[in-house]
């Protein structure tokens, strides 16, 4: 089995994306439309996004935040890719991917788990599970939704994880199609044996 040597997403419109740790890169693909204020906002979330990531997110190779008002600086949805292995094993990939999207739920304290869902799937760069889990803050009425797409490359031990996470209620449906869309535009190579 061979390692992954690159893994690329695609995103859809008002996603600004960059690779995880180019910071400068985000910068220079920030919003040039709206006005300073904006511009400063978009870069100050960024920024904030990519310390959470530096420090909770291992592996994690590119990142993104959803912007669909352009004249407003709060992302409504984040997304990050990311590559890891799982120990090996004699049951199958799938099966065990699926099994521990239904049962592995790490919640922070002070988060409660509302629901979540596990099914096999299929994209583009091979088959996948994907796992929805809602969450909320104790006593608040926040919901948080996370769409994670576990994906499994033929040939590799390795798997490709998308995780689209946001609060936003109003945008869940669209967040949904917008990350199967982002799943099936993840494309992978495979190092040469």
């Amino acid at each position: 089995m061979a390692a992954l040597a690159t893994v690329r997403w695609a995103l859809p419109q008002d996603w600004l994306g960059w690779a995880h740790g180019d910071r400068a890169e985000a910068e220079r693909r920030s919003p040039l439309h709206g006005d300073d204020g904006v511009r400063r906002g978009v870069v100050a979330a960024v920024r904030s996004f990519e310390d959470m990531i530096s420090t909770e997110l291992p592996g994690t190779a590119c990142a993104a935040l959803w912007f669909p008002e352009p004249a407003d600086p709060t992302p409504h949805a984040s997304a990050v890719l990311r590559s890891f292995s799982l120990p090996r094993s004699d049951e199958p990939r799938l099966e065990r991917v699926l099994e521990r999207a239904r049962a592995d739920i790490p919640l922070p304290p002070g988060v409660r788990l509302l629901d979540v869902a596990a099914l096999p799937s299929q994209v583009a760069a091979g088959d996948a599970v994907l796992q929805i889990v809602d969450t909320a803050p104790r006593f608040r009425r926040r919901v948080n939704r996370e769409w994670s797409w576990f994906i499994l490359p033929p040939d590799t031990e390795d798997l490709v994880l998308v995780h689209v996470e946001s609060s936003s209620i109003a945008h869940f449906d669209q967040l949904a199609d917008m990350s199967t869309d982002i799943a099936n535009a993840v494309e992978v190579t495979l190092e040469s044996p």
